[in-house]
Protein backbone atom coordinates (compact mmCIF):
# COMPACT_ATOMS: atom_id res chain seq x y z
CA UNK A 1 0.00 0.00 0.00
CA UNK A 2 3.01 2.32 0.38
CA UNK A 3 3.37 2.43 -3.40
CA UNK A 4 -0.28 3.45 -3.76
CA UNK A 5 0.16 6.18 -1.15
CA UNK A 6 3.35 7.46 -2.83
CA UNK A 7 1.65 7.58 -6.23
CA UNK A 8 -1.28 9.48 -4.75
CA UNK A 9 1.11 12.04 -3.26
CA UNK A 10 3.12 12.30 -6.50
CA UNK A 11 -0.07 12.88 -8.50
CA UNK A 12 -1.30 15.49 -6.04
CA UNK A 13 -4.26 13.40 -4.92
CA UNK A 14 -5.59 13.56 -1.38
CA UNK A 15 -5.10 10.44 0.70
CA UNK A 16 -7.96 7.95 0.76
CA UNK A 17 -9.57 9.48 -2.31
CA UNK A 18 -9.25 6.26 -4.25
CA UNK A 19 -11.08 3.24 -3.00
CA UNK A 20 -9.54 0.18 -4.68
CA UNK A 21 -12.71 -1.77 -3.86
CA UNK A 22 -15.01 0.74 -5.55
CA UNK A 23 -17.35 -0.61 -8.20
CA UNK A 24 -16.03 0.36 -11.66
CA UNK A 25 -19.58 0.31 -13.04
CA UNK A 26 -20.23 3.65 -11.30
CA UNK A 27 -17.76 5.43 -13.56
CA UNK A 28 -18.79 7.54 -16.49
CA UNK A 29 -16.16 6.52 -19.05
CA UNK A 30 -14.14 3.34 -19.52
CA UNK A 31 -10.44 3.56 -20.37
CA UNK A 32 -8.06 0.75 -21.27
CA UNK A 33 -4.39 1.42 -20.48
CA UNK A 34 -2.07 -0.84 -22.48
CA UNK A 35 1.36 -0.14 -21.03
CA UNK A 36 4.19 -2.42 -19.91
CA UNK A 37 5.90 0.16 -17.67
CA UNK A 38 4.29 -0.67 -14.34
CA UNK A 39 5.00 2.65 -12.62
CA UNK A 40 3.47 4.67 -15.46
CA UNK A 41 0.55 2.27 -15.77
CA UNK A 42 -0.20 2.54 -12.04
CA UNK A 43 0.14 6.32 -12.04
CA UNK A 44 -2.29 6.62 -14.96
CA UNK A 45 -4.69 4.20 -13.31
CA UNK A 46 -4.77 6.34 -10.17
CA UNK A 47 -5.20 9.55 -12.15
CA UNK A 48 -8.09 8.23 -14.19
CA UNK A 49 -9.84 6.52 -11.27
CA UNK A 50 -9.60 9.79 -9.34
CA UNK A 51 -11.35 11.44 -12.29
CA UNK A 52 -14.27 9.01 -12.34
CA UNK A 53 -13.07 6.61 -15.04
CA UNK A 54 -13.47 2.88 -14.97
CA UNK A 55 -9.92 1.63 -15.63
CA UNK A 56 -8.73 -1.60 -17.21
CA UNK A 57 -5.03 -2.38 -17.71
CA UNK A 58 -3.00 -4.69 -19.91
CA UNK A 59 0.76 -5.28 -20.00
CA UNK A 60 0.98 -6.08 -23.72
CA UNK A 61 -0.98 -5.76 -26.94
CA UNK A 62 -2.31 -9.31 -26.98
CA UNK A 63 -3.96 -8.93 -23.58
CA UNK A 64 -4.98 -5.39 -24.52
CA UNK A 65 -6.80 -6.61 -27.62
CA UNK A 66 -8.66 -9.24 -25.59
CA UNK A 67 -9.56 -6.70 -22.90
CA UNK A 68 -10.79 -4.21 -25.48
CA UNK A 69 -13.15 -6.80 -26.93
CA UNK A 70 -14.46 -7.93 -23.54
CA UNK A 71 -14.70 -4.53 -21.81
CA UNK A 72 -15.62 -2.20 -24.71
CA UNK A 73 -13.67 0.86 -23.50
CA UNK A 74 -14.56 4.40 -24.59
CA UNK A 75 -10.88 5.17 -25.22
CA UNK A 76 -7.51 3.40 -25.16
CA UNK A 77 -4.07 4.60 -24.05
CA UNK A 78 -1.58 2.51 -26.00
CA UNK A 79 2.18 2.13 -25.67
CA UNK A 80 3.91 1.18 -28.93
CA UNK A 81 6.91 -0.77 -27.64
CA UNK A 82 5.78 -3.80 -25.59
CA UNK A 83 6.52 -7.51 -25.37
CA UNK A 84 4.37 -10.28 -26.89
CA UNK A 85 2.39 -7.97 -29.22
CA UNK A 86 3.49 -4.37 -29.70
CA UNK A 87 1.13 -1.41 -29.88
CA UNK A 88 1.34 -1.05 -33.65
CA UNK A 89 0.15 -4.60 -34.20
CA UNK A 90 -2.55 -4.27 -31.55
CA UNK A 91 -3.89 -1.09 -33.10
CA UNK A 92 -3.85 -2.64 -36.57
CA UNK A 93 -5.83 -5.67 -35.37
CA UNK A 94 -8.18 -3.46 -33.38
CA UNK A 95 -8.99 -1.36 -36.46
CA UNK A 96 -9.92 -4.54 -38.37
CA UNK A 97 -12.81 -5.10 -35.93
CA UNK A 98 -15.99 -3.16 -36.83
CA UNK A 99 -16.71 -2.13 -33.21
CA UNK A 100 -13.30 -0.49 -32.89
CA UNK A 101 -12.78 1.09 -36.29
CA UNK A 102 -13.24 4.63 -34.91
CA UNK A 103 -12.54 4.15 -31.20
CA UNK A 104 -10.25 6.95 -29.91
CA UNK A 105 -6.73 5.64 -29.28
CA UNK A 106 -4.01 7.78 -27.72
CA UNK A 107 -0.55 6.45 -28.48
CA UNK A 108 2.01 6.88 -25.69
CA UNK A 109 5.55 6.41 -26.88
CA UNK A 110 9.17 7.31 -26.32
CA UNK A 111 10.93 9.97 -28.35
CA UNK A 112 12.90 7.34 -30.29
CA UNK A 113 9.73 5.84 -31.75
CA UNK A 114 9.15 8.58 -34.36
CA UNK A 115 9.12 6.16 -37.31
CA UNK A 116 6.65 3.90 -35.49
CA UNK A 117 4.46 6.94 -34.87
CA UNK A 118 4.44 7.87 -38.56
CA UNK A 119 3.49 4.33 -39.60
CA UNK A 120 0.81 4.05 -36.93
CA UNK A 121 -0.77 7.37 -37.89
CA UNK A 122 -0.67 6.59 -41.59
CA UNK A 123 -2.14 3.10 -41.45
CA UNK A 124 -4.22 2.76 -38.32
CA UNK A 125 -5.69 6.17 -37.55
CA UNK A 126 -4.53 6.85 -34.00
CA UNK A 127 -6.31 9.84 -32.45
CA UNK A 128 -3.28 11.42 -30.74
CA UNK A 129 0.40 10.83 -30.10
CA UNK A 130 2.09 11.76 -26.85
CA UNK A 131 5.79 11.45 -26.07
CA UNK A 132 5.98 9.97 -22.56
CA UNK A 133 8.87 12.16 -21.43
CA UNK A 134 7.08 15.34 -22.56
CA UNK A 135 3.73 14.87 -20.78
CA UNK A 136 2.44 14.34 -17.27
CA UNK A 137 -0.73 12.52 -16.14
CA UNK A 138 -2.70 15.81 -16.03
CA UNK A 139 -1.89 16.51 -19.69
CA UNK A 140 -2.79 12.95 -20.68
CA UNK A 141 -6.11 13.31 -18.84
CA UNK A 142 -6.79 16.55 -20.72
CA UNK A 143 -6.14 14.91 -24.11
CA UNK A 144 -8.42 12.00 -23.18
CA UNK A 145 -11.20 14.32 -22.00
CA UNK A 146 -10.91 16.39 -25.19
CA UNK A 147 -11.23 13.27 -27.35
CA UNK A 148 -14.27 12.04 -25.43
CA UNK A 149 -16.20 15.30 -25.86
Amino acid sequence: MDILKNLQIALGLKENVIDPTANPQQSQNKILIVEDELLLSNALELKFKHNNFSVFKAMNGQIGLEMAQSNKPDIILLDLMMPVMDGKEMLHKLRELPDFKYLPVVVLTNAGDVENMKQTKMYDNASAFLIKSNVNPDEILQVVNDLLK
